[in-house]
């Protein structure tokens, strides 16, 4: 995966994208992000710091991670709704032993902050970008910057009330990232994803949102958006919002691509 990162070809960095389902662990050079190793999301966080370890070779100075749960400013788990069993895991204290320095942020801010500074949404001040994935993520980019969420508050785009009924993990009723249990395989989805009510309400959901805020670009990431008839309609239906819809090429990799800005930034 080739980016043009205006960081050259510096010194290489390491970056982790924890998921719901999967974990990836990447490495960026020389422009090329390169995905080293990748292992199903563990129930027990224990068993993915020691996997890591196992894989970054030697000790490095710093690592970016993504990650979507709420963390507190020591960088301890203080809630995930798809993997309640890391809460109260010092994540930051864990990670320590694969790098001298853990930077961490949440992974719907990682993608936007790829996307922003190295991929599709270049050039472009205000952007929408939504994370489809295990779950639903997302942040705000604004006059170029991203917008970081509420500290230690797992409850980002995904945790929205955009459905009439369905309860989340978070605790709440109708979140957006509800619609993704119901997502049928690709041939199943119809035209305009009339095969996927729960669909056309988020996507009426994400027109109306970027509507409210005057945002006139949205990105459409993570890794759902690999299934190419997903993502054709939904640049369709999202099309009709009156948006500009973009999407990037290997939609899978845009939060692993910013753990490994936040790496090379600090």
């Amino acid at each position: 995966m080739e980016f043009v990162t205006a960081h050259g070809a510096g010194k290489p960095t390491w970056a982790v994208d924890i998921g719901g389902t999967k974990t990836l662990l990447g490495r960026l050079g020389g422009g090329v992000l390169t995905v080293v190793a990748v292992i199903r999301t563990p129930d027990d966080p224990a068993v993915l710091a020691a996997w890591l370890r196992r894989q970054v070779p030697g000790r490095v100075a710093r690592l970016g991670v993504a990650f979507p749960g709420g963390l507190d400013e020591d960088g301890r788990v203080t809630a995930w709704p798809n993997r309640p069993e890391w809460v109260g895991y010092g994540l930051r204290d864990a990670l320590g032993r694969i790098a001298r320095a853990v930077v961490l942020r949440d992974d719907g801010e990682s993608a936007a902050a790829a996307e922003a500074m190295y991929g599709i949404a270049q050039g472009r001040p205000d952007a929408l970008v939504a994370v489809l994935g295990t779950g639903l993520g997302g942040a705000l980019v604004l006059d170029g910057k991203v917008r970081r969420s509420a500290p230690a508050d797992p409850r980002t785009l995904g945790h929205l009330a955009a459905l009439p009924e369905g309860s989340c993990g978070c605790g709440g009723t109708g979140c957006a990232q509800l619609a993704l249990r119901t997502l049928p395989p690709d041939d199943r989805l119809g035209d305009g994803l009339e095969g996927w009510p729960d669909g056309l309400r988020l996507v009426a959901f994400l027109g109306d949102l970027v509507r409210f805020l005057s945002v006139p670009t949205v990105v459409l990431t993570g890794g759902l958006l690999a299934r190419p008839v997903l993502r054709a309609q939904m640049r369709v239906r999202m099309a009709a919002c009156g948006v500009e819809v973009l999407v990037p090429a290997r939609p899978g990799l845009s939060s692993l691509l910013g753990a490994a800005a936040l790496e090379m930034a600090g």
